[in-house]
């Protein structure tokens, strides 16, 4: 069996057949070279333009170191009323959060058996003066007949005797009656000052016993904030002086003064302790609110100031980069105070040197940059 026979192209076929594998091979080729001549003939690298940053001109000034403490308002009238006789207790006429003056009665306590004590001391007292008066006629009377030798001596010395010893009995009835009188006004517990009632320790019918507490008090007036202060910044405390005292719950501030510094630190957080007086005037204050104390610490001449983020790496010898020739040139800095948002510089710059202030990783020594001026400045 025979082979099929293959169909000859015609002359056209053969033409675009012809122009076809030409073309393949032509843009093959330029393919090729393309390929050698980016490898041993490679494009420059293009030119990287310098980091853009923004700068700052700096300029000294005496800057005022604030601190910033955290404590809480007291009441310098503070008091806990508690009990002085062992009684059952009558009336408590005031709860928490009643207004009291000085003088009010807090707490009445029953007091019939010391006043019954009261009663016979009082009777034992007229009983001596009467038999005091009768010595003493009896002692004239042994006087005048020792005078006369109608009486020994020692009749008149038994009549001066009497006079004595009764004399004394009065003096020791009238001591025991003033005791019994003092505790007597003990059933009554009164405000010493005026003030709000804190807290009630005992109710009506409980039977008190001596130094048992029955009434809290807190005077309204006279509030003060009572701060604790870092060990470290102790030393620059003062009376006198001047103070901003903020408290967060109402928003609001008031001038005052350091009116005392304790001489001992806190065993447990080793702070020292000052307290500072609200005016009279600020409403709305209470005891337990927490308080923000603002007290200008010490002032810093030739300070500069920079934003945080100029400012890289930590403790108190940090660095910065300044604009030297269209280069930014490290410079180490000494730090005197970082608060949010800003430090203040005391060594390391000077004014009118231009600092960048641009937080950029990209940022080295010798780096060429280009600089435009902060606009904050």
């Amino acid at each position: 069996m025979s082979a099929p026979e293959i169909p000859r192209l015609s002359w056209p076929q053969r033409l675009i057949v012809t122009v076809v594998l030409v073309l393949l091979a032509v843009w093959i080729g330029l393919a090729g070279a393309e390929r050698l001549s980016a490898r041993f003939d490679p494009e420059p690298a293009r030119a990287v333009p310098p980091p853009a940053v923004e700068t700052l001109v700096v300029s000294e000034e005496t800057a005022v170191v604030e601190r910033v403490y955290r404590g809480s308002v007291e009441s310098e009238g503070r008091a806990r009323i508690s009990a002085r006789l062992t009684a059952q207790i009558l009336q408590i006429p005031h709860r928490e959060g009643a207004l009291v003056r000085r003088g009010d009665v807090l707490a009445r306590l029953d007091d019939e058996e010391i006043r019954r004590d009261a009663a016979r001391l009082e009777a034992v007292a007229d009983r001596l003066e009467g038999e005091r008066a009768t010595a003493r006629r009896e002692a004239a009377r042994q006087e005048d007949l020792f005078r006369r030798n109608l009486t020994p001596e020692r009749s008149l010395d038994d009549a001066r005797q009497r006079v004595s010893t009764l004399e004394a009995q009065i003096r020791e009835n009238a001591a025991a009656l003033g005791l019994v009188q003092r505790r007597l006004t003990y059933a009554e517990e009164r405000a010493p000052f005026d003030a709000q009632v804190q807290r009630v320790h005992a109710s009506e019918g409980e039977l008190a016993a001596a130094g048992q507490p029955l009434v809290e008090l807190v005077a309204l007036s006279s509030l003060k904030a009572v701060v604790q202060v870092p060990q470290v910044d102790a030393r620059r405390l003062r009376p006198g002086m001047t103070v901003r005292l903020e408290v967060p719950a109402l928003s609001r501030i008031w001038p005052a003064r350091v009116d005392r510094v304790y001489p001992a630190l806190d065993a447990g957080s080793r702070n020292a302790t000052f307290a500072a007086f609200f005016p009279e005037d600020a409403d709305g204050v209470r005891p337990g609110m927490a308080v923000q104390a603002h007290i200008a610490l010490d002032h810093i001449e030739g300070a500069v100031r920079l934003p945080a983020q100029a400012v890289l790496g930590e403790g108190p010898e940090r660095r910065v980069y300044v604009l030297e020739d269209g280069r930014a040139r490290e410079r180490l800095v000494q730090v005197a105070v970082a608060r949010a948002g800003e430090y203040l510089i005391t060594a390391g710059l000077e004014a009118g040197e231009q600092v960048i202030v641009t937080a950029d990783p990209r940022l080295g020594d010798g780096l060429p940059v280009q600089a435009g001026e902060h606009p904050h400045r």
